[in-house]
């Protein structure tokens, strides 16, 4: 089977942090029409303390309209690394700095954007300050035992599932 030939890109819509395309492609004597959102790449920090708590965001997501879970996690700014995304986030969103940060594993944030989620393990983390307060932001960190993570990950929609599992496959216990 041959590859698809972008033949033609339009673009539907254009904010900051968000660009919506359709591509049209090529493909054995057929035309293939997607809408592609072009997402900046984001660094996804799971984190756990020197005393092997997790350390978890509560926070209010407009899609789901309430507050959930979420792990520490922000864009990659032209010039910055995924690493230093990873660590800037962790302070700026909980206080914390980690003692070891490291790359686990890459994913496309879905088939339709370009968005690639960088997911890190930070261990030894510690408190140096108090999160940073940003607008449209309502998050507090939140500091649970691993056993009330993983009833978390069984029980609650989280954001960034996919971060949670292997968060907890790092800290040896297996969900599914």
């Amino acid at each position: 089977m041959s590859d698809p030939k972008l033949t033609k890109r339009t673009e539907l819509y254009a904010h900051t942090y968000l660009r919506v395309v359709e591509d049209r492609y090529d493909h054995e004597e057929e035309e293939l029409r997607y809408l592609v959102k072009e997402d900046p790449d984001f660094s996804v920090v799971g984190a756990v303390t020197e005393g092997g708590k997790v350390l978890m965001l509560r926070q209010f997501r407009p899609g789901p309209g309430r507050f959930c879970f979420d792990m520490p996690a922000g864009m990659i700014d032209p010039g910055d690394t995924a690493l230093e995304t990873a660590h800037k986030e962790l302070l700026e969103e909980t206080g914390y700095v980690a003692a070891e940060m490291t790359l686990v594993a890459e994913t496309y944030v879905s088939a339709y954007s370009t968005a690639r989620k960088h997911i890190f393990l930070a261990r030894g983390c510690t408190p140096i300050q108090a999160p940073e307060e940003e607008e449209n932001v309502v998050a507090e960190p939140v500091l649970m035992d691993v056993e009330d993570f993983i009833a978390l990950v069984r029980a609650e929609p989280i954001i960034d599932l996919d971060c949670a599992l292997i968060l907890a496959d790092s800290l040896g216990h297996k969900l599914f």
